[in-house]
């Protein structure tokens, strides 16, 4: 009966089943975080200065006029002094960077087919 005993155990069980391996998946230290979103502000108008670097608009907030400087990350050819503009910005240490320089066109107001203008009445000062 030894015998047989020491044969049985030096058999591999039949009815074991093969381990399955699990694949870990090490952490990449080198994924980088995204850099800190930058904030834009926007302000719009009237140009009084341009250069080639620098942008100085005039805009009026509360009814008191501010006058706002710029650097150009870029020359803007098409715009000139007295032009109504829109400037999208970021601020950078004590000084505001133009990103986009675009200017403000005015929108025509349609009227209707078939409705008729509105009459226009002097003031009666009463």
């Amino acid at each position: 009966m030894g015998v047989t005993t020491s044969l049985a155990v030096d058999q591999n069980d039949p009815y074991q089943t093969k381990a399955t391996a699990v694949k870990s998946v090490p952490i990449n230290p080198s994924l980088k975080k995204s850099p800190p979103r930058e904030t834009r502000m926007r302000a719009t108008g009237r140009v009084i200065e341009i250069s080639a670097e620098e942008l100085k608009i005039e805009r009026t907030v509360k009814g008191t006029v501010e006058t706002m400087e710029f650097t150009l990350a870029k020359p803007q050819e098409k715009i000139g002094v007295g032009d109504e503009v829109g400037v999208s910005y970021i601020t950078k240490g004590n000084q505001n960077i133009a990103k986009r320089v675009v200017k403000v066109t005015k929108k025509k107001v349609i009227a209707p087919k078939g409705a008729k203008p509105a009459a226009i009445t002097p003031a009666t000062g009463k």
